[in-house]
């Protein structure tokens, strides 16, 4: 009954809506899971979610991959199933510290950012020739990389990890070009980050609050209107480093002012924006799951990435689900935004 309350509310408010309000939501949200074979409670989990449509894909971390032939039996599982839009199956791959798949679970081991930058081009292009193959024969079909952050703090993060290419952003920009392009060869979607720049603050965003007011310049927007457009299968993940400069009351994810008045207007980009991982400590310690996600609807993300792994919680799809419809009929979120989120998706997905 509620459900049909609530189509006939959307309808109301928005002809749009004749699609099913569920389909639309899943389509938007994005988790993790715990768990490293196919038989596994927690993959079997998110497996079901998947082919219900309760969720648009899924993420892997390293401890998720026990060895190769149980990882491939997963995204095999995943790529195979009787979802109506084909999953994301994602993975965070930029080579060197950051790197899933790995000599320790029966993957190779590539260059750090910082290790690439100091290569020609094209020996770049090879490498990540390489590492996108060897993800396209796992089914991966989105690496969240390439990072063009700025390399512009010792103490970053970022450089602390050997993550960026350079401390210039027009040799960011090629690299990450390089990157981009071996993906989109063999049909794999990248996304840069960590918007509007993670490379000039100290501080870590899995951990909590970081200010990048007083150090951020506008080197570090250079990469995204560079490489934002370079393919339709490019997306753009938004951090949660927070900037008064752009928004004084909240973080990027979670910030309209930086997402559609800032990335959409500064680099034309009319893609897909993906969330850094929403359960980190800069956004769970300091918002409750119903902002969370009615503020980063509002602001403009199109996927919203929880990792649910440190704090797992069985029922987060559901809850996550009931607080987008819950905002509708209250008039918390704007529904364009979902039916925009949607068709963006849905596009995406056709080019894999």
């Amino acid at each position: 009954m509620k459900k049909i309350i609530l189509f006939l509310f959307l309808f109301l408010i928005s002809p749009v809506f004749a699609l099913d309000i569920d389909e639309m939501t899943g389509q938007m949200i994005m988790v993790g899971f715990i768990g490293d074979t196919i038989n596994s409670k927690g993959f079997k989990e998110v497996l079901s979610e998947v082919e219900k449509g309760e969720i648009t894909g899924v993420i892997f971390f390293q401890d998720n991959i026990k060895n190769k032939e149980e990882f491939i039996k997963m995204t095999s599982a995943l790529k195979n199933s009787k979802a109506k839009y084909k999953p994301l199956i994602a993975i965070d791959m930029e080579g060197g510290y950051v790197q899933r798949m790995n000599e320790n679970n029966g993957f190779k081991n590539y260059k750090s950012a910082k290790k690439i930058g100091e290569l020609s081009t094209e020996e770049a292009f090879q490498e990540y020739m390489d590492m996108a193959q060897e993800l396209s024969e796992a089914n991966i079909n989105l690496n969240l990389a390439p990072c063009v952050d700025l390399a512009v703090n010792k103490d970053s993060i970022i450089e602390q990890k050997e993550r960026s290419y350079s401390n210039n952003p027009k040799i960011v920009s090629e690299y990450a070009k390089m990157f981009i392009n071996a993906h989109y060869i063999n049909k794999i979607i990248t996304s840069l980050k960590h918007f509007p720049g993670h490379g000039s603050p100290t501080g870590d965003t899995h951990l909590g609050f970081v200010d990048g007011t007083n150090s951020y310049t506008d080197d570090e927007l250079v990469p995204y209107i560079y490489s934002a457009n370079l393919n339709p299968m490019q997306t753009v993940m938004v951090s949660h480093l927070f900037n008064k400069n752009i928004d004084d009351k909240y973080p990027a994810s979670l910030s309209y002012k930086t997402i559609e008045k800032f990335l959409r207007v500064q680099t034309d980009f009319k893609g897909v924006v993906i969330t850094d991982d929403l359960d980190m400590g800069a956004i769970r310690k300091n918002y409750e799951l119903d902002e969370i996600v009615s503020l980063s609807i509002n602001a403009g993300e199109n996927i919203l990435l929880f990792s649910n792994r440190d704090k797992h919680d069985k029922d987060l799809v559901k809850k996550i689900n009931i607080i987008i419809k819950n905002a509708l009929v209250e008039g918390n979120i704007v529904p364009e935004n979902i039916l925009g989120s949607f068709n963006k998706i849905k596009k995406l997905k056709e080019r894999l």
